[in-house]
């Protein structure tokens, strides 16, 4: 099971703007537009970091998504 709190680098007990400032600070470090000079290979792995760091930004963003995570 993937440790949505790890994915994006915050401890549990994060409060919701260090949330939204680990995705916006990770979605720019994996985000298409700034991979300049990577290999398509390191490109795809970036891609599949940044689903990651949506999926995991999406669910604790959600304050209800994220009670029932914690549980």
């Amino acid at each position: 099971m993937i440790n949505h709190f790890r994915v994006l680098g915050v401890k549990t007990n994060a409060s919701d703007d260090d949330i939204k400032k680990a995705y916006r600070r990770l979605a720019n470090k994996y985000h298409p537009d700034k991979l300049h000079g990577l290999s398509d290979e390191e490109k795809d792995l970036a891609a599949v970091q940044l689903q990651r760091v949506k999926a995991a930004y999406d669910l604790l963003s959600d304050p209800k998504q994220k009670a029932a995570y914690i549980k």
